[in-house]
């Protein structure tokens, strides 16, 4: 059994072209996606309709929520009006959690007990992106069942991580290596370069091993996108995969 794990592509159809290719040659058995669909400077059209052919097992991440409810931040307004009626339609559809494997696999985009907008791995606490403490982790993973596997994104910070004897995986951003916010407090997400990244995970009779991905591909293009649409500071992110 092989998954391959995306999430937070943001629109990014550019990123998400690339990380599809590399997901074909793999062949998985199952593709999981995260939820952040469509929301950004970039393609949310074209984002969607790539996401929607893919027939993954898709939830829905805190923008979905957002572009559905009318929200006016910048990368939810400038997506919700190039949707077409049938990619809002698939968006209302999509779960916030999902259950796989017989309950072996746990999919969620934020964490399984705090909701979309939950940071399961990360403490921010200092400004920036640091391992949050086991117990912290272990308290947020209430509702997962039997679960083994537990699927987080919302970070943008790829991990693989255990707490007790749950392997938790966060496969990354796709099309946003970056970003500031002000929510728990001020803080920045960096993954560091600007590749587009995605996870894998084989079940063998050991157990789950999960492989982390970064895969390069046309980010200038994406960049001069951004800027075109008005967001000079996402371009910098996606060129940098650092926040200005």
């Amino acid at each position: 059994m092989k998954i391959a794990v995306i999430a937070d592509s943001h629109g990014n159809l550019l990123a998400l072209q690339a990380v599809l290719r590399d997901i074909g040659r793999l062949r998985p058995d199952l593709v999981v996606n995260l939820g952040d669909l469509v929301s950004g400077p970039f393609d949310p059209a074209g984002s969607a309709d790539a996401q929607m052919a893919l027939g993954a097992a898709t939830l829905a991440g805190n923008h979905e929520r957002q572009v559905l409810a009318g929200a006016t931040g910048a990368s939810d307004a400038f997506a919700r009006p190039r949707l077409a009626d049938r990619h809002l339609a698939w968006l209302h559809t999509l779960p916030p959690t999902l259950s796989l494997l017989d309950g072996d696999l746990f999919a969620c985009h934020g964490s399984p007990a705090g909701g979309d907008l939950d940071y399961l791995l990360e403490d921010v606490s200092a400004g920036h992106a640091a391992l949050a403490p086991d117990e912290t982790i272990r308290g947020k993973l209430a509702g997962i069942g039997h679960a083994r596997v537990v699927l987080c994104g919302h970070t943008h910070i790829a991990r693989i991580v255990t707490a007790g004897d749950v392997l938790v995986v966060n496969p990354g951003s796709v099309g946003m290596p970056s970003f500031r916010d002000d929510r728990p407090c001020p803080h920045v997400m960096d993954a560091g370069s600007p590749h587009a990244r995605y996870a894998t995970l084989t079940r063998a009779p050991q157990g789950w091993a999960a492989t982390l991905h970064a895969v390069p591909y046309d980010h200038q293009a994406a960049a001069r996108q951004a800027e075109r649409n008005g967001r000079p500071e996402v371009a910098f992110a996606v060129r940098t995969g650092r926040s200005p």
